[in-house]
């Protein structure tokens, strides 16, 4: 495992999340659709910890996917994001809009980012990877 990849991905990771969540991006239709609004409620400390410790934790299992695979370019770590992105994450989580009754948007919002992480993810890793 290339460890300064690992680390790089799990800065973008956080990145894109705050990106992908703020205002720029889907953070008011999330908070339409989700009834959450930032900034009320949970301390954001704690949550932005257990999201970097989530996003590390993604990063060693892609980085492991990629590296199994014997990809060491960024189009094939993205390629290998993308399969997991979309054959293991989005499928796993559209079981809450079927049974939580979660709006459609919604899960398009929340999946869009893990699919589109998981494809910037493993591009880095991939790409570092082959340095």
């Amino acid at each position: 495992m290339n460890w300064i990849a690992i680390v790089v991905a799990t800065i973008v990771a956080m990145v894109i999340g705050s990106i992908w969540y703020s205002n720029m991006g889907f953070g008011r239709s999330w908070q339409t659709l989700s009834g959450h609004v930032m900034g009320q409620g949970q301390q954001a400390g704690p949550l932005y910890a257990l999201t970097a410790l989530a996003a590390l934790v993604e990063v060693i299992a892609l980085s492991w996917f990629i590296s199994t695979t014997g990809y060491r370019t960024g189009a094939g770590g993205a390629i290998i994001g993308l399969y997991v992105g979309l054959g293991f994450v989005a499928t796993a989580m559209f079981s809450e809009v079927l049974f939580d009754g979660r709006p459609p948007r919604l899960y398009a919002i929340n999946a869009g980012y893990q699919v589109f992480q998981a494809v910037v993810l493993g591009a880095i890793i991939g790409f570092v990877g082959s340095l």
